[in-house]
């Protein structure tokens, strides 16, 4: 999304759309992470080490979205997003990730190329008690497909499926279509 050169007053006008509540955007790796998955390739890095080095690129990724975003409180754990309640906050997982996601309750995140930013959002949304994650995309999925198709599809991460009971809903957000269009799949009850 950070080639979309109207990317913040678009978003701004989506996020004006939604209803009022607090938000947390999850920042994935873009070009970056791919660079880290080429290299991984190429030289063998294993899924651990690729895993954090990614995590690496959404720290700087994030701190880039809050540049953008000065309105908005970059927070680095659960335990600072719950001090600040903030309206718009900015998730900065490495924190989270290494200290505070393997102590959760649930289906730990493993170190592996299934898991992106679709999943960590997940993790930090069911942790938060969130009604829904809201996937943010350049694309909606295939029509009437389920969360388990698009992640065959590689529309989301592979392990985002075995976070659907921990989430009310997903909802995926076409950011540069000109209505927002999207697709909803309801997953706990």
């Amino acid at each position: 999304m950070l080639d979309l050169l109207d990317l913040v007053p678009r978003f701004r006008q989506w996020l004006e759309r939604q209803p009022r509540c607090a938000t947390v955007i999850v920042a994935g790796g873009g070009r970056m992470a791919d660079a880290i998955r080429d290299a991984d390739h190429l030289h063998r890095l294993g899924e651990s080490v690729s895993h954090w080095l990614c995590i690496r690129v959404m720290t700087i990724q994030a701190e880039l979205l809050g540049a953008l975003l000065p309105e908005a409180t970059i927070c680095r754990s659960l335990a600072e997003w719950r001090l600040l309640q903030s309206e718009l906050t900015i998730l900065d997982p490495w924190t989270f990730l290494r200290e505070e996601e393997p102590g959760l309750s649930g289906h730990m995140l493993p170190e592996s190329w299934d898991v992106t930013s679709d999943s960590i959002a997940a993790r930090f949304a069911s942790a938060i008690g969130a009604a829904e994650l809201v996937l943010l995309k350049s694309a909606l999925p295939e029509p009437a497909s389920t969360l388990s198709d698009a992640s065959a599809a590689g529309y989301v991460d592979a392990f985002l499926p075995r976070l659907a009971d921990c989430i009310p809903a997903v909802r995926c957000v076409n950011l540069r279509a000109a209505e927002f269009t999207q697709t909803i799949w309801q997953c706990s009850p």
